[in-house]
């Protein structure tokens, strides 16, 4: 089986690919990565188009105590939200299925094409 992997979007810039491991994607996978005991599940309203498929959306996991912890604001998660608050701390970017809860993570040719769309979107937060 191919490689997947979760993509990071650290509050201070850049992405950071972490291997998904043997046994999936879990939510405590998702808390540990996050270093949190509990997270939150949000949907990008954009996909890039490479990428669409009727069956997966594209979500962010971030930590739901970010705001409790004085996290930083995360530049993408703030735009990704669409309401003018921000979303604080690291994201963790994965596919997630669009009529239930599986989480997935990306194959090395569409951690690519996402790393290459955002970096186009934010290329101010990529150059930190």
């Amino acid at each position: 089986m191919e490689q997947q992997y979760l993509l990071r979007l650290p509050a201070a810039g850049g992405a950071e690919r972490i291997p998904v491991p043997e046994g999936g994607i879990t939510g405590a996978l998702l808390c540990d990565l996050l270093q949190t005991d509990v997270t939150e599940r949000m949907r990008v309203p954009v996909m890039p188009d490479a990428l669409a498929d009727s069956a997966k959306v594209l979500c962010y996991f971030l930590d739901a105590r970010g705001g409790d912890k004085g996290l930083p604001a995360n530049t993408p998660g703030t735009c990704f939200y669409h309401t003018g608050c921000p979303i604080l701390g690291d994201l963790l970017l994965c596919f997630c299925d669009q009529a239930g809860a599986a989480v997935s993570g990306f194959s090395e040719a569409q951690i690519s094409l996402l790393t290459d769309w955002l970096h186009a979107q934010f290329p101010a937060y990529f150059s930190l």
